[in-house]
């Protein structure tokens, strides 16, 4: 019974807290608002398991990925329309005039939502931590050419999930660093 009573009693904080937090927005502002709070969500739900301190489970990794892809991207970016940043919002002026930095991180997290769902039967492994420097950007001699090796969900997804998590966590520290307001 206190188990109950202290889950309801935290439930009810959380939801005072997102209304206060999005008090007065409203479309898409709202929206947008929304969609990170799910994605913090989602975050927070899947990291213990991520860091192997619960069992590991595929369909678990798949739940996380889906609700990523659906707020990453481009899904992400028409939250962003021109200008529109009022008050509860907490995003920095500069998302639209470092529009292609925000894009990119916006795509980058798209990457790794769906390079996390294609890799969720390869569960927990040891953390390859840096993926950029395996795949993203880097130049391989093949017959005596480089040749840029391309970044996709694809070369991904034979990476532990795990690692995938940490990418896409990083990817969410750098936008909120560079484009977000401390509350």
């Amino acid at each position: 019974m206190k188990f109950k009573t202290f889950t309801l009693a935290a439930s009810i904080a959380v939801i005072a807290t997102t209304v206060a937090a999005h008090k007065g927005a409203t479309g898409v502002l709202l929206e947008r608002m929304q969609a990170m709070l799910a994605m913090g969500k989602a975050t927070k739900a899947v990291a213990p398991m991520m860091r192997g301190q619960i069992d590991y489970d595929a369909d678990q990794t798949r739940a996380y990925a889906a609700v990523l892809q659906t707020h990453s991207g481009e899904a992400m970016l028409a939250l962003f329309p021109d200008g529109l940043n009022a008050k509860p919002s907490v995003a920095k002026d500069n998302v639209w005039t470092d529009w292609e930095e925000f894009s990119d991180l916006a795509n980058d997290l798209a990457m790794y939502a769906a390079a996390l769902d294609l890799a969720s039967e390869n569960g927990l492994g040891e953390a390859v931590p840096a993926v950029d420097s395996l795949m993203g950007g880097d130049t391989v001699d093949l017959m005596g050419g480089a040749v840029e090796v391309e970044q996709t969900a694809q070369t991904l997804a034979s990476l532990p999930v795990n690692t995938l998590f940490a990418q896409s966590a990083q990817v969410c520290s750098a936008c909120h660093s560079k484009f977000r307001e401390e509350e």
